[in-house]
């Protein structure tokens, strides 16, 4: 294995439409109270995005991942989660394993002259994870010089 494999993804390694498939499924699975006000709060949020004709056909995706990754507490980390980089490996899949919704977000993209990268694709640098390790360290000093 090369160190790379254990650098964990962030949203400084991935394009801009990367991080906008990252950030519509973050909001997908934590705000409102179920997955239907999700994504009324982004079809609302997002009508003016170049993608947002492709929006439906990511919910459906979201909706084929296991229960436990549909609803859950906000994440603010930079570093993606595998669930993240597992989105990504499908979308960004040349065999779409049958699901229309893939396939069809797959047209959407290249008819907007862009695409996603499967993770394995995407050059780790490590970025977020050292910056998020300074910063985890820096508060833990604050707090022991100033509580």
């Amino acid at each position: 294995m090369k160190a790379s494999d254990f650098i964990p993804l962030g949203f400084s390694d991935l394009t801009d439409d990367e991080a906008f498939v990252v950030s519509v499924f973050r909001h997908w699975q934590s705000c409102g109270a179920t997955c239907t006000e999700a994504e009324s709060s982004l079809s609302q949020l997002l009508k003016n995005d170049r993608l947002f004709n492709g929006l439906q056909l990511l919910f459906d995706l979201f909706g084929t991942l296991p229960d436990q990754h549909r609803r859950t507490a906000k994440n603010d980390s930079a570093v993606l989660t595998l669930v993240e980089e597992a989105l990504l490996d499908e979308i960004g899949s040349t065999d779409a394993m049958g699901k229309r919704c893939v396939e069809d977000f797959q047209q959407l993209l290249a008819e907007a002259g862009t695409t996603i990268r499967p993770a394995l694709n995407i050059s780790r640098s490590g970025y977020d994870c050292l910056v998020e390790t300074i910063d985890r360290k820096a508060a833990k000093v604050y707090e022991a010089l100033y509580s």
